[in-house]
């Protein structure tokens, strides 16, 4: 999979005529790339691909499959895993980590998939199934993420330099400061970011005062109290995981 509704599957058999003919009778290879776009790339073609083993080639951009001098469907399901159902992809998972009959890898493996399909697959996730010391982790990690399939943590923003980002973005903008003195700048905690603003005075009312949302990825949104708190952080927080810092449920 990768990100924009795109896919490539890639891989080979180890009987392909084609290639038999190509290293061993001196035919040329098939050219299994003719017409593919630019992002049919070594980053997300099967591992036979550098060892000049690939046989077959397809990608899927809008709405179908295509493939250069690729053979046909028939011709490649015996390197296609059964891949029809979340329940059996977990299997194969465990059969590739070595222990499909540990009740803790299975486990772990209908996790990964799970997370997998959801987008938000860390490290530990990987790390659960596959832990033997020759696993490539890091290769993993790097396969799903060209996918779109992991989850980028951002450590929450520190509340002093929220606040002085705010700070920087008004002085920065020259914004009106009457009545708005910066060095009273209070920031309230929210589940993605801070609130910052500057407290009104006892029994005073202040419609339209300025309020500053600084998520934790450092972007920051002007609005005001002309609009709750309450009904703003909605979308406030949305924008955020749409951004790609967290996963969007």
């Amino acid at each position: 999979m990768l990100p924009g509704g795109r896919a490539v599957l890639s891989g080979g058999v180890w009987n392909a005529p084609e290639l038999d003919a190509a290293y061993n009778g001196g035919a040329p290879l098939p050219n299994l790339f003719a017409g593919a776009p630019e992002w049919v790339t070594d980053q997300v073609l099967n591992l036979r691909a550098t060892q000049g083993l690939l046989s077959f080639c397809y990608w899927w951009d809008h709405g179908a499959w295509y493939r250069g001098e690729s053979p046909g469907a028939d011709r490649i399901s015996a390197a296609v895993p059964g891949v029809w159902s979340s329940r059996i992809v977990a299997e194969i998972v465990c059969q590739v980590a070595g222990d499909a009959s540990a009740e803790r890898h299975r486990e772990a493996a209908d996790t990964l998939v799970a997370a997998a399909e959801a987008g938000v697959v860390t490290r530990n996730t990987l790390s659960a199934v596959f832990d033997a010391p020759a696993d490539d982790i890091d290769g993993a990690v790097y396969q799903l993420s060209l996918a779109g399939r992991t989850a980028t943590v951002t450590a929450p923003l520190p509340r002093d330099r929220a606040i002085s980002l705010v700070r920087a973005y008004i002085l920065g903008r020259d914004l009106d400061t009457t009545g708005y003195p910066l060095d009273q700048l209070a920031a309230e905690r929210l589940e993605v970011g801070w609130l910052v603003f500057v407290p009104t005075e006892p029994g005073e009312l202040a419609i339209g005062r300025a309020l500053f949302y600084v998520a934790d990825d450092g972007v920051i949104e002007q609005s005001s109290s002309s609009t709750p708190p309450s009904l703003y952080t909605e979308g406030f927080e949305y924008r955020f995981r749409r951004r790609g810092s967290a996963p969007v449920s």
